[in-house]
């Protein structure tokens, strides 16, 4: 049993390396051409920008390093389950409630408190940037147009969130694929032809990493779910400051830090897919 136990575990350890290493080295190798030859890359691929086809390329990396990596590992039946991942809808309401509309959800109330508590009367609240506003966002194809949703989740949430609880509890592999995950956006921190040039690394690692652990709570209460765990919230994550949303960076740290220190029981894995 012992024996059996620890060459499941290094087939997921090693699994999981080989995953981060090429995703790693995809989306490092593009963005590393372009802060270090500019110019040569620019005139052969043309300019590094969000929404340019290089661009998708460097951010896709991930779902295609764990779509390989899948077929390599799983043949065809292992690309089946985690095609069946992203089409999964399962596990109690409320969790599936949380994916499918939690985050827009929240910063409305946050809003509406912030008003009541400066005084103002709620109707000064800019509600049509959640009816209006943020549908139109999503209507509009959002999930397809910002490669992150798609590009990135078979990898992180379908590829190895499941590897890294076979080796650990459910909180340290939330904290773990979080850092890694932050930590693959750094070159984009370098490359003003890209969102992430405009933000500080320090704070977007720390929003990363609690949106891991809201993310993982969802995976382990949705059996597994890639659409509901992975792809729905990441849009979400986008979308809202598209829609005039501004999360508060500060509220977001801390609430993803209490349900982490006192998530309690919400915290045991349920078997997953």
């Amino acid at each position: 049993m012992a024996y059996g136990r620890q060459r499941t575990n290094r087939r997921a350890a090693m699994e999981l390396l080989l995953f981060f290493a090429c995703a790693f080295a995809i989306t490092w190798a593009i963005l590393g051409a372009y802060l270090l030859a500019p110019k040569p890359m620019s005139a052969a691929l043309g300019p590094m920008k969000t929404g340019s086809a290089v661009f998708f390329l460097a951010v896709y990396a991930p779902s295609l390093s764990a779509i390989g990596l899948t077929f390599i590992l799983g043949g065809l039946s292992g690309l089946r389950n985690l095609g069946a991942s992203a089409i999964r809808i399962e596990g109690r309401w409320w969790w599936i409630a949380l994916s499918l509309i939690g985050y827009p959800l929240f910063w409305l109330v946050v809003a509406m408190i912030q008003t009541a508590l400066s005084g103002k009367p709620l109707g000064s609240v800019p509600y049509s940037n959640w009816y209006a506003v943020l549908p139109t966002v999503i209507a509009s194809g959002f999930v397809f147009r910002d490669a992150g949703p798609l590009g990135e989740e078979f990898g992180w949430r379908g590829y190895a969130l499941p590897r890294l609880l076979e080796l650990m509890n459910a909180r340290w592999a939330a904290l773990v694929l979080g850092a890694v995950w932050a930590a693959w956006h750094l070159p984009a921190f370098f490359l003003s032809g890209l969102s992430q040039s405009k933000f500080q690394f320090g704070v977007f690692f720390l929003m990363v990493v609690c949106f891991s652990i809201l993310m993982t709570l969802l995976y382990i209460h949705t059996r597994g779910s890639v659409l509901l765990a992975g792809i729905i919230p990441h849009m979400w994550f986008n979308a809202v400051s598209k829609a005039g949303i501004h999360p508060v960076d500060w509220l977001a740290i801390g609430t993803a830090a209490v349900v982490f220190v006192i998530g309690g029981r919400i915290w045991r894995t349920p078997d997953v897919t």
